[in-house]
């Protein structure tokens, strides 16, 4: 009989197109990742021969005044990006994974972000992870809908319940058969991407790896319960379709919009317009006040004077540029705060959706998710303060541009270290696998 199952299911010639589809798909989302990290590792390599091409171009005619070279110079901070992260492109696609800064005002530039392409940038990118988790689980329910209706609308059944000692036995090694048949193409694709983007065998990738193969059972664990209640093939189609729209599209929105009502975001563009006023209004206002409140943020600069009837000094512009923003500091502290609060509630919300579950746990893993976003701003921050701190006293002693080794000044790198969080990860697979299993084999006691 098992024989004649396995036998049954390859014959079907729409079973085999239907795991055609889901290979060619997944081929297509790994090719769109490879591509993504080759563009990403272009840019960066770019970046680095830019950057010294533009201090070498600035030293060569402004090498007497360090202040107007440091005016164009800008410093680059990359964004550690992941081999994993070609399976889950995630936020990567939206936010640079390299940013250049000036020792100017940052937030201005810290929110100049890389548009290369609208349409995308709406639409997002068709990587591994949105194959797993929207056009898999389509596959599952064309494979698993009618287990049992089918029998039944053929007449089967009865000839079944008589032929068979164990009918429960008999579905189950359908269901299976259908398992296995997926999670075959589901680990070809996964041994492809580890071949074709060279992608490391570490814990990273082996938590990624079983995140998506527990979403693909819980799927079958669901359709296994819908089945047993022994609907027509249209109803239990129907009902599986208007579940997979549900927790893919209907609840998403609208938490997302909830979630927007509840933690709205203007402090962004609020903070960029606070900090352009507070540096602009500097030029119509005295420069003593300025310079106080710069002398209390860094009191080691206290002995660079700058004189009310100076028409213009470098540590006055400077001073003036860091206070707008200082100005601005709140407004960015709040925008923050906020993004962590979206984030957080997108947790909450991924342990009651599957779906939402495996996007945030493996983008967390590829390091492509808001909380590696927000990390990497941080980040940006402290990069941007540190090269003020190491520029100021020379611009301040009208020092030559001569006076720096900028053979120093290279291209930096942050890397994100994250903590892999197992039960987290896992339990709210193993809840809902178990839930859908028992509820099912409840139905199934009275079925057979």
């Amino acid at each position: 009989m098992n024989r004649y199952l396995y036998i049954q299911f390859y014959r079907n010639k729409s079973y085999i197109i239907a795991l055609l589809f889901l290979l060619m798909a997944g081929l297509m989302a790994i090719y769109t990742g490879k591509k993504f990290l080759d563009r990403n590792e272009d840019i960066i390599s770019r970046s680095g021969a830019f950057q010294k091409e533009s201090i070498e171009r600035n030293t060569k005619f402004h090498k007497d005044d360090l202040g107007l070279v440091l005016y164009y110079i800008k410093f680059n901070l990359v964004n550690e990006t992941p081999k994993l992260a070609a399976l889950n492109i995630g936020m990567r696609d939206l936010n640079p994974s390299i940013q250049g800064v000036t020792i100017r005002n940052l937030e201005e530039q810290r929110y100049n972000a890389d548009f290369y392409n609208p349409a995308n940038a709406a639409v997002g990118n068709f990587d591994f992870s949105f194959v797993v988790v929207f056009l898999f689980p389509l596959v599952i329910v064309a494979f698993c809908y009618n287990l049992i209706s089918e029998e039944e609308e053929r007449g089967t059944w009865k000839l079944l319940s008589v032929q068979s000692g164990n009918l429960q036995k008999l579905l189950d090694h359908k269901m299976f058969i259908r398992l296995l048949a997926v999670t075959v193409v589901y680990f070809v694709l996964i041994i492809i991407a580890s071949v074709w983007i060279k992608i490391p065998l570490d814990s990273y990738y082996i938590a990624f790896m079983v995140s998506g193969w527990l979403y693909i059972l819980i799927w079958f664990s669901l359709c296994r319960w819908i089945v047993s209640f022994r609907k027509s093939s249209a109803q239990n189609a129907l009902i599986l379709l208007i579940v997979w729209v549900g927790i893919n599209f209907i609840i998403p929105m609208s938490s997302n919009i909830l979630i927007q009502k509840l933690y709205p975001v203007h402090e962004s563009l609020k903070a960029v317009m606070e900090q352009r006023e507070g540096y602009h209004n500097k030029w119509d206002e005295d420069k003593r006040p300025t310079m106080e409140k710069f002398y209390k943020a860094y009191p080691q600069y206290s002995n660079f004077t700058v004189e009310e009837n100076d028409a213009f000094t470098w540590t006055w512009y400077y001073a003036m540029q860091h206070m707008g923003d200082l100005e601005s500091a709140k407004s960015s502290e709040l925008y923050t705060e906020k993004m962590q609060k979206r984030n957080q509630a997108a947790d909450y919300l991924g342990y009651f959706l599957p779906n939402l579950h495996t996007q945030l746990a493996q983008s967390h893993l590829a390091k492509s998710d808001m909380d590696n976003h927000l990390q990497y701003a941080s980040s940006l921050k402290k990069f941007h303060e540190k090269k003020r701190l190491f520029f100021y006293p020379l611009i301040f002693s009208g020092k030559s541009a001569e006076s720096v080794n900028w053979a120093q000044q290279t291209i930096e790198v942050f890397k994100f270290s994250s903590t892999i969080k197992w039960i987290q990860i896992l339990l709210p697979y193993l809840i809902f696998i178990a839930l859908f299993i028992i509820l099912s084999q409840y139905k199934y006691r009275k079925l057979c």
